[in-house]
């Protein structure tokens, strides 16, 4: 009788033991990749490894990045004990300028990390540099123009054309002073702005094609305040 009783308590205790014996671990290759230095616009690719390196199937709830600009897509979300799973990974750098760092978490049933988080780094650099990107035309005066300049400057590795120059509002005019740039050489945009009798604001843009794979359009956004006449002046 006493050993039927032990026998079906060893059979009812086996799974507990068994469970508490076996856990996921989930361990990363190589959770920092940098990428150096790319032009805005350009899209980085990269893969993470990782290995279940413990005793249990690794389950990964979700994957998720820091913003929209970059994608991760899962190889599995079951990962078997000494199985390798991957992360792809693929950064947009439009509009982005500067140091730039995009984290992308991984939620699993690692019993000692239930977040891991990648990392994927460097600089982006505008391949044409505007100065200033935008221009305020400020205390306009209806019916006078207003002068601007914006400088382009080109940061990339090889000669540049400049083309269709267009404005987005009448009270706009513009010209550029070249239409090819060399490397490490700049032209300007000449902006002027002549608002109408009873405008109080002025908004546009100056649009200038480029042949440029990763900046194909330069958007120079004009915009300014216009002084109202007080009656009887």
């Amino acid at each position: 009788m006493i050993y039927r009783f032990l026998l079906v308590l060893l059979v009812l205790l086996l799974p507990a033991i068994a469970f508490g014996e076996g856990s996921p671990r989930l361990a990363v290759e190589n959770a920092d990749y940098s990428f150096g230095k790319i032009y805005a616009g350009m899209k980085v690719e990269h893969t993470f490894r990782f290995k279940n390196s413990g005793d249990a199937p690794l389950m990964i709830d979700r994957v998720r990045s820091s913003c929209g600009c970059t994608a991760a897509l899962l190889s599995s979300t079951i990962i078997g004990a000494g199985e390798i799973g991957e992360v792809k990974t693929t950064f947009d750098s439009a509009r982005f300028k500067g140091a730039v760092v995009k984290t992308i978490y991984l939620y699993s049933n690692d019993p000692t990390q239930s977040v891991t988080q990648l990392y994927i780094r460097g600089t982006v650099q505008e391949e044409i540099e505007q100065e200033p990107a935008k221009v305020d035309m400020r205390a306009l005066v209806p019916g006078a123009t207003k002068e601007a300049r914006v400088t382009l400057t080109n940061q990339g590795d090889k000669e540049l054309l400049l083309s269709n120059l267009q404005v987005t509002a009448s009270e706009l005019k513009a010209e550029v002073t070249a239409d090819r740039l060399a490397v490490g050489e700049s032209a300007e945009v000449i902006i002027r702005a002549t608002p109408k009798e009873g405008q109080a604001h002025l908004s546009g843009y100056v649009i200038i094609s480029t042949s440029s794979a990763n900046m194909p359009e330069l958007r120079i956004p004009v915009y300014g305040a216009v002084a109202v006449a007080k009656p009887g002046t």
